[in-house]
């Protein structure tokens, strides 16, 4: 099973790293591709620094919440992926969430869009 995790990052530099330390901490390997929008923060530094395995495409505009989300399942796509997840830059997972999520996903075929629930942090 091959999952891919699309964040779309822009200025996110106070939450990029807990988001990508969530992933890193999951219970179920993703591949991690950040698509950053033109962050002028120290976003693109700090992935760069402390998270090199990341595939990072970097935008000279900002392309757009929904038009960068596109660009990374297509790359996910052409990467053979069978599950993308859409992250929000400011959000993180637990343990088991892409577990839960893709053993759903797998039970339900006639499904085609799984979501976690979203709780406040």
């Amino acid at each position: 099973m091959r999952l891919y995790t699309i964040i779309v990052t822009y200025n996110s530099l106070k939450w990029i790293d807990r988001v990508i330390k969530s992933l890193e901490k999951s219970s179920t390997h993703t591949d991690i591709i950040v698509i950053d929008n033109g962050s002028k923060d120290g976003t693109l530094r700090l992935i760069e620094k402390k998270h090199p395995k990341i595939q990072l495409f970097k935008s000279e505009e900002n392309l757009g919440f929904s038009k960068a989300n596109n660009l990374g399942i297509e790359i996910a796509i052409k990467n053979n992926a069978d599950f993308v997840f859409l992250l929000n830059h400011d959000a993180w997972v637990q343990d088991d969430t892409l577990y839960k999520l893709t053993k759903a996903a797998i039970n339900h075929p006639e499904f085609g869009i799984f979501s976690p629930f979203h709780l406040n942090g």
